[in-house]
């Protein structure tokens, strides 16, 4: 060989080695910005998630105060019920609705000496159930 000859391929096998050195850096800037774009993507859905289990939590706790609340609403209406209180004289007085006056009434509310009563279950004086007998 002439020492033209190996002249070239020294200088073609430099120039492949500088190519891919600068294929592997630009591979490795792409990973850079793929990792940056990937934990932004991270945090996003993380931050999502941790929103979506406080706000459940906010929920279930507000769905336990409307359980109470209408727990203290069916004791009253049963005690509206035990005075001959008519359904649709009910929903006037509360501004409830006579659907859910109906609803309500048939939730089993604590009596005063403890025991389970439900309006549904406990006869009204004239032996008939207070929904039913409410309903005019």
């Amino acid at each position: 060989m002439t020492p033209v000859t190996t002249t070239r391929r020294e200088h073609t096998v430099g120039r492949t080695a500088i190519k891919a050195q600068e294929a592997k850096a630009r591979a490795r800037t792409a990973r850079l910005k793929l990792l940056v774009e990937r934990t932004a993507q991270d945090e996003r859905i993380e931050d999502a998630a941790a929103v979506a289990l406080l706000a459940w939590q906010d929920r279930t706790a507000a769905q336990a105060q409307v359980e109470k609340a209408e727990q203290a609403v069916a004791a009253a209406l049963v005690l509206l019920g035990r005075e001959k209180v008519l359904l649709r004289e009910m929903a006037a007085l509360t501004g409830i609705g006579k659907s859910a006056c109906a609803r309500l009434l048939r939730f089993p509310v604590a009596a005063a000496n403890g025991a389970s009563d439900s309006a549904s279950k406990s006869p009204s004086p004239g032996g008939e159930s207070l929904v039913g007998a409410t309903l005019r």
